[in-house]
């Protein structure tokens, strides 16, 4: 009897031993798939360009995807000359184009990898019109407030219809207005900013813009922000040909954001100082860092004919739109139309105006 109670306790020794065993091989386990499963959250949620959407987000972002527009249907063609132009400055690269056939008369490093500056914010509001309504109401994020000049003064919580932001990005190069574009429209199908960049990425390739990849919605210079000159024509053609929202704006000399329940009063003078004082300019975007130096886009019209011109790397304001009137001059002599001549004293109504308009901080 003695003998078998020994038995039975040394069987439920044993046996609470094998229990216990049992239980931690399911804490083990549990805890295995716990940890693999943060560990696949985190990395989806990684910020960087081409990390995976958060998967909460996955659905959003391929709908936007699906609405981004485009095809490459209009492309430079050629290299064009290279022959002196007259009272052309140094400039880093440059070119100009014949809208209507895309043929290149003239171009200076045409495919060399340069930082596009501000010339990035048509990348930004072509997308962006893709994805919204000009009439949908955007709300500023404290990133977006805290954009460094150049800025319309953003606060947090206001809020702007995407056509008023567009219309700061192109005109005065709000950076905090066009943060505004990328922040809320990214949180829509991701995680800000960082998604709507993969988005503009997206919209380039369809448009045929292969030799760039933009990293900031803004234009201010990273080592992955590059274009060409080459692809950033492709970028304003489209810009100005398929979104009347943009080439009326760009067109304008300037807006006023009125007051009301959602924002202050701002001020919107156009920087794009060819236009009122060149003959026929009608856009399209100016831009400056450190590293692009002073850039341009300007567009312009006449007797039927429609002329892009880009500089990209002028040492100065006053250089940058000289050189664009230079190269419009050498277009259209050309094709047989008189060459209107701008010169620094030509510009200083402009500058007297964006002065008067608001403090200059460009």
């Amino acid at each position: 009897m003695l003998r078998l109670t020994k038995m039975r306790q040394n069987f439920k020794f044993e046996g609470s031993i094998f229990l216990n065993f049992e239980k931690r091989l399911v804490f083990i386990a549990l805890a295995f798939v716990l940890s693999f499963a943060v560990f696949r959250q985190i990395n989806s949620q990684d910020n960087s360009i081409l990390s995976p959407v958060p998967i909460n987000k996955r659905e959003a972002f391929f709908d936007a995807k699906k609405k981004l527009t485009g095809n490459d249907y209009w492309q430079p063609q050629g290299a064009g000359s290279s022959e002196n132009v007259e009272n052309l400055p140094q400039i880093r690269a440059g070119a100009v184009i014949d809208e209507d056939s895309g043929k290149v008369l003239w171009s200076s490093n045409l495919n060399e990898k340069i930082a596009p500056a501000s010339l990035s914010k048509l990348a930004t509001v072509i997308t962006a019109l893709d994805l919204a309504s000009e009439n949908e109401l955007l709300v500023v994020s404290k990133n977006a407030s805290e954009q460094i000049p150049t800025k319309l003064g953003l606060r947090e919580k206001e809020r702007l219809t995407l056509s008023e932001a567009i219309a700061g990005a192109i005109l005065t190069s709000a950076n905090d207005a066009t943060e505004v574009i990328a922040d809320d429209l990214g949180k829509r199908a991701g995680s800000g900013t960082t998604t709507f960049m993969q988005l503009v990425n997206e919209k380039l390739k369809k448009i045929g813009a292969a030799n760039t990849r933009l990293e900031t919605a803004t234009g201010l210079d990273s080592v992955n922000h590059y274009s060409t000159v080459y692809d950033l024509a492709i970028i304003a053609n489209d810009a100005k040909t398929n979104y009347p929202l943009i080439a009326k704006i760009a067109a304008s000399e300037y807006l006023r954001l009125d007051a009301n329940a959602n924002h202050k009063l701002f001020d919107l003078p156009n920087w794009n100082a060819l236009l009122g004082t060149y003959p026929g300019v009608d856009g399209l975007k100016i831009g400056y860092t450190e590293e692009a130096g002073h850039a341009t886009i300007v567009t312009a019209s006449r007797e039927g004919k429609n002329l892009m011109a880009i500089v990209v790397g002028a040492n100065s304001i006053e250089d940058r739109e000289i050189a664009a009137a230079a190269l419009l001059n050498y277009g259209f002599s050309g094709l047989g139309i008189e060459p209107y001549p701008v010169e620094n004293i030509d510009l200083v109504k402009r500058f007297e105006d964006w002065r008067r308009q608001l403090s200059y901080a460009y």
